[in-house]
């Protein structure tokens, strides 16, 4: 055998190697794809039907779980309300009619056939109505629905962490958009896809509709979306122009973006009512969602600090997290004892470092100086705990506990630099607990955070993090 036919054999060799190994690659990765989801509008327009199919699963055993928060919210949100015509399928056809449980979910008796489907209705338009915070619900309109992921998706328990398929049928003439795949050629009536787990599927936003625009904003270091829904007008390019410098001075501070893309996602609402509140906006791991009244006037450059904030949450916590935020304990709203962390600690990068607003520091004060007694006695971690379920329904809970975090990663960060002569400082502390995350990929527990941040700057920390466990004096 000479170079060139040994050469070529070797070459075939590995050839059919390599299409070996691609074909147990896509055999294994279809194996995985354990729970398929098709999400079926209905014609009504007001209404989504939610199929899962799954791997066989004794009836009696079977437990269709509908969530009751979600990370972030700090609110316990009642989704089940809203879900109606509950089956299960068996294997051999049957149907059984699902039951409320004891909690958030359903059940389906007591048969030991085996269960390999279930089905779901929610009303989309009933959930708008009775969710006063425009944050956790999704939207019907006539050329639109907005899907948010975390009030439509049940799970059968046991299952969260397995791959998806998610089928998405529409109106035929309706483009569909999601924060998963997001892209400004977008299929109409039908779209697939394949996702790490249940966690990631209910965490992205779906936008169906003629009344959806998306353009992608250039020059961004990554691929930087903005999808919008408006009622009556919009400015999806100042909104990217926002985006474009938030992303910008985001990165600068941390100096890496961990985010493969983001999608900014805005709705322009006629109010329900004048009690629906549409002043909270809520992050995702790449991207985040803003709801505004449609009758208020619209600037978007004013919206710089909301997007660095919301954006700067894709480093702390959705890339750095507590114990409680993840893994999300989804039939409750989890006790958290880091609330002040995941919100304070970026305000402070937020307005403090990044845009420089010094009137913050003030504003922070007086949100601590005027709370109510029974605000001021509570702990950090007690706050917190309080603030669980009710961050935003009380917002004074809410704003106390970003204004402590705030304040404490001030005195950190004055602490920290007059302790190193300027050579380091709580960019060094909040980095430190990232990159801890990054190599340990789990929940930091509430005694580890200090020792964390000392270990990154070189400094013993625990006299601000001790003064700062206690209630305000």
């Amino acid at each position: 055998m000479d170079f060139l036919q040994g050469a070529q054999t070797i070459f075939n060799m590995r050839g059919i190697f390599v299409l070996f190994s691609f074909f147990i690659y896509v055999s294994n990765l279809n194996a995985q794809q354990k729970v398929s989801y098709l999400l079926q509008q209905q014609a009504d327009l007001n209404k989504v039907t939610i199929q899962i199919t799954f791997e066989g699963l004794s009836a009696s055993d079977a437990n269709l779980v509908i969530p009751r928060s979600a990370p972030g919210t700090y609110i316990l949100t009642n989704y089940i309300t809203f879900v109606d015509d509950v089956v299960g399928y068996t294997a051999t056809g049957e149907q059984l009619p699902g039951m409320i449980g004891d909690g958030s979910f359903f059940t389906f008796g007591a048969s030991n056939e085996l269960l390999n489907k279930v089905s779901y209705t929610v009303d989309i338009q009933k959930m708008e109505i009775d969710l006063l915070d425009a944050s956790t619900s999704s939207k019907a309109r006539e050329d639109y629905m907005g899907l948010f992921g975390y009030s439509i998706f049940g799970f059968i328990e046991g299952m969260e962490a397995e791959a998806v398929n998610l089928t998405i049928n529409t109106e035929p003439s309706w483009p569909i958009f999601s924060t998963l795949r997001p892209d400004t050629n977008r299929k109409s009536g039908t779209d697939t896809y394949k996702i790490e787990n249940y966690a990631a599927l209910v965490d992205a936003q779906y936008l169906l509709g003629n009344g959806v625009q998306v353009i992608r904003v250039e020059e961004a270091q990554i691929p930087l979306y903005v999808a919008a829904y408006a009622a009556t007008r919009n400015d999806l390019e100042g909104i990217g122009k926002t985006g474009l410098s938030s992303l910008k001075k985001l990165s600068d501070y941390f100096g890496y973006v961990p985010m493969p893309h983001y999608t900014l996602v805005y709705e322009f609402l006629e109010p329900i009512s004048p009690r629906h509140d549409y002043g909270f906006n809520m992050e995702h791991l790449n991207s985040m969602t803003a709801h505004r009244d449609i009758s208020l006037e619209y600037i978007p450059n004013r919206d710089l600090g909301t997007i660095v904030h919301h954006m700067g949450h894709s480093w702390v916590p959705l890339r750095s997290w507590g114990e409680g935020y993840r893994p999300f304990a989804w039939q409750v709203a989890p006790l958290i004892e880091t609330i002040w962390l995941n919100e304070g600690f970026i305000w402070y990068v937020s307005f403090q470092q990044i845009l420089s607003d010094e009137a913050r520091l003030n504003w922070w004060k007086s949100n601590m100086d005027n709370a109510p007694d029974f605000i001021k006695t509570k702990t950090l971690k007690e706050l917190s705990l309080l603030g669980s379920t009710q961050y935003a329904s009380d917002f004074r809970i809410g704003k106390n506990l970003f204004s402590r975090g705030a304040l404490m990663a001030y005195d950190l960060d004055e602490y920290i630099q007059k302790q190193t002569n300027g050579s380091k400082s709580f960019r060094d502390a909040i980095l430190g607990l990232l990159n801890w995350s990054e190599d340990n990929q789990r929940a930091f527990k509430y005694n580890e955070i200090e020792p964390i941040m000392s270990k990154a700057t070189g400094v013993d920390l625990s006299p601000i993090w001790n003064k700062w466990q206690n209630a305000p004096e």
